[in-house]
């Protein structure tokens, strides 16, 4: 007896349907931005949610560390530098609201930023109908603490990093205080998904170019509001 495929096509259609709908209405809970400074010396940091779907929302948001970010270094630390509130409540229909972040004593190092990822879920609120799929859609937002007085400008950080080869790849390095997004990055014409970010005062190691032959690099960064910055070109040679 033939096995039977586990959902028909139209149980395939519908499965989908649900999962865009439920995607629809997450759309709806838009957070005022996609990345947040923290500057020294600030009470605190507010972060508007608002709530543009049909339906209410839970809103729960928190603090972890930088680990999801390819490049970062987590801050050594057991104590939480930041709170977050409220950490949960309802976002109604059109309504909006603030979630506010607020520094502690934890100490966090004052010679360069330290990354940290806001984390905001938007959970249903109440019963979905009986053909319906209710899902919790968590945004993942970087977090970053500015100490008072770094040198140099953050938003042209990224034209500073420095590029070398090695056997195996190319090491970056960057010799600035600000962390430093690698966003549009191209290896001879082709496209890296995903590239991370390079840490303060840092080097990071990259499979990216071969041992011999080419290696064209261009990059992008996005600046404290997520601008787009202009790209930036390195050839980089073999080593001798």
């Amino acid at each position: 007896m033939p096995l039977q495929p586990l959902f028909s096509p139209m149980h395939k259609f519908l499965f989908f349907a649900l999962l865009m709908a439920a995607a629809s209405a997450q759309a709806g809970v838009v957070i005022g931005g996609t990345r947040f400074i923290y500057p020294q010396g600030r009470q605190s940091v507010d972060i508007p949610v608002s709530n543009n779907s049909a339906q209410p929302w839970l809103i729960n948001s928190k603090i972890l560390s930088a680990q999801r970010w390819k490049g970062a270094e987590t801050v050594a630390t057991s104590d939480t530098p930041f709170v977050v509130t409220p950490p949960l409540f309802e976002l109604a229909a059109g309504q909006e609201n603030t979630v506010r972040l607020i520094r502690t004593a934890t100490p966090l190092p004052a010679d360069r930023e330290s990354l940290f990822t806001l984390s905001v879920a938007a959970i249903p609120s109440g019963h979905g109908g009986p053909h319906s799929v209710q899902m919790a859609i968590r945004s993942a937002l970087k977090l970053i603490y500015r100490p008072a007085n770094l040198q140099g400008d953050p938003q042209h950080a990224y034209e500073q990093l420095r590029w070398s080869r090695s056997s195996t790849g190319v090491t970056v390095n960057n010799p600035t205080p600000f962390y430093v997004t690698l966003f549009r990055v191209r290896i001879n014409g082709q496209h890296i998904d995903n590239a991370g970010v390079v840490a303060p005062f840092a080097m990071r190691h990259l499979t990216w170019c071969p041992g011999a032959g080419a290696c064209q690099l261009q990059w992008q960064t996005l600046n404290d509001y997520g601008r787009v910055m202009p790209a930036r070109d390195a050839s980089v040679p073999t080593r001798d």
